[in-house]
């Protein structure tokens, strides 16, 4: 097989994506492939359906929104290879140049691409500040069925064709046939549209994108009214849906960034009284005697101490010659640089610890969880939290006290980092912070007094 037949044959193979006005393929024209859609006969029969792809035609060709396809009607195979006109009646489309596929069939391809960031509000997004343009100019899209949104497979950029607008005098069981679901009730009963019905269908695209991820608690709510079947209890246009999403999403990040933070405040208060040293219990033994050695009897040490002193007293006075003794010849300046060393090794060890494990709960992604699971993560984040600072407290051999006092510190410099870089505000909940700090402080003191 040569080159020119692995092309003819791949042509043939080309699979063709069912959309609600005809098939949607790729199509060789001296030697380029380009994307056609070719209407269904039940439509190019219609002179209504004609007239109205002329009208939308002239009226796309002047919006410069980067996700509307532009297209220019396909009339005879004749026309497309030779450039000779042939019969009148039009029975597909070539559509602008790039990869396209429907976003129905993105998902069906690949489902997890709805847990890719910012996959569902970038689509929503897009779709409707086009729905706003078009609008603007009384078209309207009607259908945001699946099938009927086109995403490029380069970057899963959406992108809209043909618009229900244009094709209103054309039967609306036979233009919607299998997606009537997705078409406002009053577009499929009387053929009127208005900018509520594209708020209609895309509540129902929304409710769509959802299915497989689970709906966000609370935006029910807003959809409900989106998808009500009575225009006049829907919202007015879709800017106003638009802003009505916007801000529940702006809430939403904002009630479960609040639960964040009080969540890290009561993991470093959780921290602290579980790194917190507890009094050791010392058993009283009581002094025995016992011979004093002779290289430690030394009349200046013993001098003063008074001729009935008791064994115990001699004892401690030994015990502390003898610590005197093993202790000769340490440094107190080498002591203290020893102890600095160990202390910034902790510090840069910990600190990188922390970070990571802070990072797995504190991020853009785990802010737009339930605050029920964040509580869960945050409850496992301090226990890994406390593991960490005491394995690396060991191997430091500094005083438990001292370690607990400094990984403290770190957890809380890190969370309010975090915090700051999640939102610049910092939501107005420094007041939570403060008294969880307060509560800290005197839990702290507290338990000062209860040793002592």
């Amino acid at each position: 097989m040569n080159f020119e037949e692995l092309i003819e044959s791949r042509a043939r193979k080309t699979i063709k994506i069912r959309m609600p006005y005809g098939l949607l393929y790729k199509r060789l024209i001296n030697g380029r492939y380009s994307h056609f859609v070719e209407f269904r006969d039940e439509l190019t029969d219609s002179l209504a359906f004609t007239k109205g792809l002329q009208e939308e035609f002239e009226c796309v060709g002047k919006i410069t929104n980067r996700h509307q396809l532009h297209f220019t009607p396909s009339r005879d195979d004749a026309e497309d290879e030779g450039g000779e006109s042939g019969s009148s009646e039009v029975f597909a489309i070539a559509v602008e140049p790039g990869n396209f596929i429907t976003i129905g069939q993105l998902l069906n391809e690949d489902p997890a691409i709805v847990a890719r960031k910012d996959f569902i509000g970038d689509t929503i997004r897009d779709l409707m500040n086009l729905a706003q343009q078009l609008n603007e100019r009384e078209v309207y899209h009607l259908c945001f069925a699946p099938n009927n949104v086109l995403v490029r497979k380069t970057d899963y950029t959406v992108y809209l064709l043909n618009h229900g607008s244009f094709y209103l005098k054309v039967d609306q069981d036979t233009l919607w046939e299998d997606v009537e679901g997705f078409v406002a009730p009053e577009v499929m009963q009387s053929q009127q549209a208005d900018a509520r019905s594209d708020v209609y269908s895309l509540g129902k695209f929304i409710c769509w994108l959802y299915e497989s991820s689970g709906m966000p608690f609370g935006l029910q709510k807003v959809i409900d009214r989106a998808v009500n079947p009575d225009p006049e209890k829907r919202y007015a246009s879709v800017a106003e849906f638009h802003k009505a999403l916007s801000r529940f999403f702006t809430a939403r990040r904002q009630g479960v960034a609040a639960a964040a933070a009080i969540a890290i405040a009561l993991a470093v208060l959780g921290l602290f009284f579980y790194l917190l040293p507890q009094p050791e219990v010392i058993e009283y033994v009581k002094p025995v005697d016992e011979p004093i050695p002779d290289e430690m009897v030394d009349d200046d040490l013993l001098l003063g101490i008074g001729a009935d002193a008791d064994s115990a007293t001699i004892a401690r006075i030994v015990a502390a010659e003898r610590h005197r003794q093993d202790s000769v010849g340490v440094d107190e300046r080498k002591l203290r640089m020893y102890n600095a060393k160990a202390e910034a090794i902790f510090r840069k060890q910990f600190t990188k610890a922390a970070d990571e494990i802070l990072s797995k709960v504190y991020n853009n992604g785990q802010m737009n969880m339930s605050e029920k699971d964040f509580m869960v993560r945050s409850k496992a984040m301090t226990e890994e939290l406390a593991r960490k600072q005491a394995e690396i407290a060991k191997e430091s051999h500094l005083p438990a006290g001292e370690t607990q006092r400094i990984a403290s510190s770190i957890i809380e410099q890190l969370t309010d980092k975090k915090m700051k870089a999640l939102d610049k505000d910092y939501m107005g909940i420094r007041k939570q912070k403060d008294e969880m700090e307060n509560d800290m402080k005197q839990a702290k003191q507290e338990k000062d007094k209860e040793k002592k």
